[in-house]
């Protein structure tokens, strides 16, 4: 089921850090190896592969043991560092939930959606009925008018695609913008609908096993079946010629692209056909003062699309999509299903147990009551403290790094402090938290608590337009999440409490570990307001431009540079690296090292082996060759040994601390660095 709160908005503004050469030349041959160094994430590639020398990749070197004996759990695409911090998290949740004692509001939704999941006799029972009433809806449509109708009904269209999507979302100076997307394309990249990749064609493959499974027990046939899907590929095809491309999106420019301001005067004139300013009124916008528009020229092509001859295939696309979308919240074939189409894009094997299943679950739809759930059984305030102090400094310090950027002018340097100098610190969890209350879930089946819970969703999302959100309610939704992100239009760094465990954090880390791990994190965090992406933000989280002319085009130049150098290396059997997606990820991978190196130089006796060691065990992963493919093609951040050895490259303290020289693997002549800041 598609959720009704607009994400596209957080795609484009929200920096995450979790995922995911040389001078002589950065490539990777092939699959077995490369030159200078072997790509290490995907498991079969180390197989068979010898532990090289410190100084020629640094990365298998470390992590070699490790990667040796690193297993993908059943049901995964990878196992990596944040894998193993989750582990203590994962298993404290699952344990609330499992236990029908502890008390509370938060407690009781918690259970009740995690033991409706599980109730496979009921979900049994149902079959495929509870998709039936809205394929039956679908399907009795004679004309424009009654698809509008359905479009513009909220209760009729909950689940299938209504061609657009609104809903408001946080902007700068915590104010609220109503936003303007399309349903997402089922192939995940509009470039997909041109040329299509190994990894289009294996979701394409995933999307009809499960769509078969469900429409054959609907009494469709074969040649219904086949049709149906067919053209529901067919419109996306035509929506994809006027959509951004997965890379288009992942690109710095994105958000001055996507910035398209009507008022609800200007917002009537976008279609003549498609009934968007109805659409509006009936899903409770149209009190907003302002819409921002991501994609004019789609929302136009959807209009010319949208008439009584296209009808046909408009109904084809809401029934394939409708009951693919609906597979994942059926019976238990239907969840198998779902699963084996899972497993064919990213490369796992079987499932996660039901539990674990289940517990995902509850903190994705449920993140707020869970977060607070746990946080009343598993007290985190001392945890709080430390990290708020451990951020405080690591800003100070990159204070004194911003001081020394001798590239930059006096004029932009005191803006990028000012910047700096105003970011809001989110350690671990907020004191504030959105109100749930309303909500009840006793009693309900799993279609009707997914049900309840987005239309409370949809209500507190109605509820914000045109209003100022109260800063001291963080916009993050699941706190347990191994990550920690930078929001550009809060300003904010968000180090939650889901990252905090072992390796990133734990008592008694030596100074070198703590800055190598939680240090960097840190570090990496503040560097995206200072990112390609970042930059275009000023310290309250407005999209305005705060540099010289000068100095941006320098600060472009240098980013051009990191760019090319990437672009350059070829990863495995021909799959080049694209600089211009990863940048941001890889210019706050540098910095993030670098003012941990800023802060080294204050420690006496400062152990640069540890702490270089220690970093290069944040990015140790074991993946599945599909699983990296859809990270090169999807993902913002470079791939895990990339983040190694690439970042590392660029210092001397690196080169002198391993003894690295001219001809090593792991060498970068000073004048063929890359660091941005």
């Amino acid at each position: 089921m598609k959720k009704r709160i607009l994400m596209l908005a957080a795609l484009l503004v929200t920096i995450t850090l979790t995922v995911a050469g040389c001078n002589r030349g950065s490539t990777n041959a092939d699959s077995t190896g490369g030159k200078p160094w072997l790509n290490s994430d995907i498991q079969a590639n180390i197989k068979n592969a010898k532990q090289p020398a410190v100084q020629d990749d640094f990365h298998l070197h470390v992590n070699y043991e490790w990667l040796k004996k690193g297993k993908i759990p059943k049901g995964e695409s990878r196992y990596d560092s944040f894998h193993e911090a989750a582990k203590d998290i994962d298993a404290k949740a699952l344990a609330l939930l499992k236990d029908d004692t502890v008390p509370g509001h938060d407690a009781e939704q918690v259970r009740a959606l995690y033991h409706a999941f599980l109730d496979w006799n009921a979900r049994n029972a149902l079959g495929v009925e509870p998709v039936r009433p809205t394929i039956q809806d679908i399907t009795a449509i004679k004309t424009l008018d009654e698809l509008s109708d359905f479009i513009c009904d909220p209760e009729r269209s909950r689940w299938a695609p209504t061609f657009v999507e609104i809903g408001n979302e946080t902007g700068s100076s915590y104010t609220t913008v109503t936003v303007i997307g399309t349903t997402n394309l089922s192939l995940g990249d509009s470039a997909e609908y041109q040329k299509r990749t190994e990894l289009g064609e294996r979701r394409e493959k995933a999307m009809f096993l499960v769509f078969e499974n469900v429409a054959s027990r609907l009494g469709y046939s074969k040649e219904e079946i086949q049709s149906l899907f067919d053209t529901m590929l067919s419109v996306e095809t035509k929506m994809a010629a006027k959509s951004f491309s997965k890379a288009e999106i992942m690109s710095p420019d994105i958000t001055a692209k996507t910035n398209n301001k009507y008022t609800p005067k200007t917002i009537a004139t976008l279609t003549t056909r498609f009934p968007l300013v109805r659409f509006i009124k009936s899903w409770g916008y149209s009190d907003a003062k302002e819409f921002i528009v991501y994609q004019p020229e789609l929302i136009k092509a959807l209009d010319e699309f949208y008439t009584k001859e296209n009808l046909e295939d408009m109904k084809a696309f809401l029934l394939a999509r409708c009951i693919r979308g609906f597979a994942p919240y059926l019976d238990k074939k239907a969840d198998k299903a779902t699963i084996e189409g899972s497993d064919i894009v990213s490369g796992a094997q079987g499932s996660l147990p039901d539990d674990k299943r289940a517990s995902n679950l509850v903190r994705s739809m449920l993140p707020t009551p869970m977060a607070r759930a746990y946080l009343a059984r598993y007290d985190m305030s001392k945890v709080k403290q430390d990290i708020t102090e451990i951020c405080k400094k690591v800003i100070a310090t990159y204070r004194e790094m911003l001081d020394k950027e001798d590239w930059l002018s006096e004029e932009t340097q005191a803006k990028a402090i000012e910047k700096l100098d105003a970011i809001t610190i989110h350690a671990v969890y907020p004191e504030k938290w959105i109100d749930s209350s309303s909500l009840n879930l006793k009693g309900l089946s799993y279609v009707e608590c997914i049900n309840a819970i987005n239309d409370l969703a949809r209500k507190l999302n109605r509820e914000r337009t045109n209003n100022t959100m109260d800063k001291d309610i963080w916009a993050i939704e699941d706190l347990l999440q191994t990550n920690a992100i930078y929001r550009p239009t809060d300003n904010s760094i968000n180090i939650i409490l889901g990252l905090l465990a072992t390796p990133f954090y734990y008592d008694g880390m030596s100074q070198e570990a703590l800055l190598g791990t939680i240090g960097s994190v840190i570090g990496h965090e503040i560097s995206h307001a200072f990112d390609t992406k970042g930059a275009q933000f000023d310290k309250n989280g407005k999209l305005e431009n705060w540099w010289t002319e000068q100095d941006y085009k320098a600060f472009q130049e240098r980013a051009a540079k990191l760019i090319a150098y990437y672009d350059n290396i070829t990863t495995w059997n021909g799959t080049q690296i694209h600089g211009k997606t990863i940048q941001t990820e890889a210019i706050a991978d540098m910095a993030g090292i670098k003012v941990m190196l800023t802060l080294a130089k204050e420690i006496p006796n400062f152990d640069y082996k540890e702490f270089f060691t220690t970093y290069a065990g944040n990015w140790r992963i074991v993946t599945t060759r599909e699983f990296e493919q859809m990270l090169i093609q999807t993902d913002p951040h470079p791939l895990n040994y990339l983040r190694t050895n690439v970042t590392l490259q660029q210092y001397d303290e690196f080169m002198e601390a391993f003894d690295i020289h001219e001809g090593d693997g792991m060498y970068l002549a000073p004048k063929d660095r890359i660091l941005v800041w």
